[in-house]
């Protein structure tokens, strides 16, 4: 089964959401595998390993940038791991490409929250390119939901994987 190395274009992108402004927040520092096959993906699933550079993101402005620094504690915490476990109900197109449900673990802070997601992707020769969306309670990772102003940004946030990788070796 190919595993496929994550490159550029890899990212993850999280909205928080409050009761007066949403703030998108996208890293792009994203490593790891991916071993699947196109041709068996219904029958074998897949198995992925990503990291998460956590010290380095984009709040949008540098203001944010600095809140969202000191709220996660990205220097005691900088690397978030996320462990696919298993890939269901997958859909595959003629075209190469697919749409599933992923079920895994993400690890930061010294804490576990189980992520079940949506996706879809495209296998094209030795590159992969897929996305994923689920929504994320922060309070199990121990971050505890910001204030801005007298305001309070909700605990539950929108995540968006995308990841791109070619086959090792290719």
């Amino acid at each position: 089964m190919p595993t496929y190395k994550l490159n550029g274009g890899s990212a993850v992108e999280v909205k928080a959401r409050s009761s007066i402004h949403d703030t998108t927040t996208r890293w792009e520092t994203v490593s790891g595998t991916v071993t699947a096959d196109a041709e068996t993906l219904a029958e074998t699933g897949a198995s992925a390993a990503i990291a998460v550079d956590m010290t380095a993101f984009d709040a949008g402005d540098w203001l944010k940038n600095r809140k969202l620094k000191k709220d996660l504690d990205v220097a005691n915490h900088p690397r978030a791991e996320f462990e696919l476990f298993a890939l269901t109900d997958v859909v595959r197109a003629e075209d190469g490409s697919f749409s599933a449900k992923a079920a895994g673990v993400l690890r930061w802070r010294g804490r576990e929250a189980s992520v079940e997601a949506t996706g879809s992707g495209r296998f094209d020769g030795d590159r992969l390119e897929a996305t994923a969306k689920f929504d994320l309670d922060v309070t199990t990772l121990g971050v505890k939901p910001p204030k801005v102003l007298m305001f309070k940004v909700e605990p539950v946030v929108s995540v968006e994987v995308r990841v791109v990788g070619v086959v090792s070796g290719a």
